[in-house]
Order: structure tokens, then sequence, then C-alpha cells
């Protein structure tokens, strides 16, 4: 097979023009804001599937409505490349990209843009001894809807009161049932505690 980095700028030109977008579950401006501040290129690959030749080429947007929230520089032999190549994704199964050498430098620069928080972080040890030959040590949650909220100064309490009394108008009004107004609530109150980004079991 030929070295995409050997082919024709012509055609290098028409195969950007093709690639795909991949939506990832992430901020550009939380977890890699020196890409989008100064140019850095961060080696970023799939981290399964390796077993398979990817067939694809893809830019990756991030969860932000910002047009600057992507990625469409790589790192490549001969110093960046425009596109990524990725594995044809399979509908209703995830699809795993690392993002390598951030370091604490971008954890510390990282930016609440679109009230995006910190990602959980995971620290795991290499481990001959174990049978996968690592352990995870510990599990930091990332940051929940009411931590980010109470940053721009917005409380549970003071929301879940507003949304209570605009529920309980629209069940005097009949534009909602009873039932369905106790149902609503309860998601309204849930959602605080979930995390800024989606879950495995959320859709996109």
């Amino acid at each position: 097979k030929r070295n995409p980095e050997l082919l024709p700028k012509d055609l290098v030109a028409m195969k950007e023009q093709l690639t795909d977008q991949y939506l990832c579950d992430f901020s550009v401006f939380q977890s890699i804001l020196d890409y989008w501040a100064i140019g850095q290129v961060f080696p970023i690959m799939p981290i399964h599937r390796l077993n398979e030749q990817p067939s694809r080429v893809a830019t990756l947007v991030d969860l932000t409505c910002d047009s600057d929230g992507k990625v469409d520089r790589f790192v490549s032999p001969l110093g960046s490349k425009n596109a990524l190549e990725v594995h044809r994704l399979v509908e209703g199964q995830p699809y795993y990209l690392g993002f390598f050498l951030m370091g604490a430098y971008q954890d510390i620069l990282g930016d609440i843009h679109n009230l995006f928080g910190r990602v959980t972080e995971v620290h795991v040890y290499a481990d001959a001894d174990e049978p996968d030959n690592y352990f995870i040590e510990k599990v930091i949650k990332g940051t929940s809807v009411q931590e980010i909220l109470a940053v721009v100064q917005y409380f549970p309490n003071d929301l879940q009161r507003r949304m209570e009394q605009l529920i309980q108008q629209k069940v005097k009004e009949g534009l909602i049932r009873p039932k369905i107004g106790v149902q609503l609530l309860d998601q309204y109150s849930k959602a605080f505690h979930e995390y800024t980004y989606l879950g495995p079991d959320d859709g996109i």
C-alpha cells in the first residue's frame, strides 16, 4: 500500500476535501486549549480495533457550538497532516480515540467554554503482576452540572424552585398532566448531578 505521505499534492488535496467529520465527546477549549491558542499539535490515534485497517479519514469536532471547536491538524512523520486515519463507525458501538502528551499544563489551562467542565480522570499504573499488566489506582470524577453552574452563579435550589413554579402553572392551565409535571421535575433535578459531557449510554 502506498504511503499517504508520498501522494501527489493534488491527490492529497482531494483526499482532504473528502474527509469525514467525527463528532467527539470533549471540548477543545477544556482539554487541548493550546491546540486552539497556539496551534500545538498533539498525537491522536484510535485506541481500539487496532487489528483492523482504518478505512476512513476524518477531522474531529467537539461538543461546543464554536466553529473553532475542531481538530484538523494531526501529527505525521513529515510534521503534520489535515486528517486522521480512522475506522468506519459501527452503529450502536462507541469509538475510542486517545489524545496523548497533554499533561498537567493543558489540564490547568482548560477553560469552561460552553460550560463544559473538567473531564473524569483515571490513574492507571503498569504492573506486570496483574492479570492485564495494569491496575486502576483512582478515578477522579469530572465536573457535574451543578458544579459548573455554580461557577456562573446559578444554583440548583433556585433553579428547581423556578422550574417547579413553571410546571405548576402549566398544570393549572391544563397544558400538562400532573403526573407528567412530576416526571419532568424529577428529571430536571437529577440532571444537576450528571456529567457535563455525554455518558456511555447517551446518544449523539
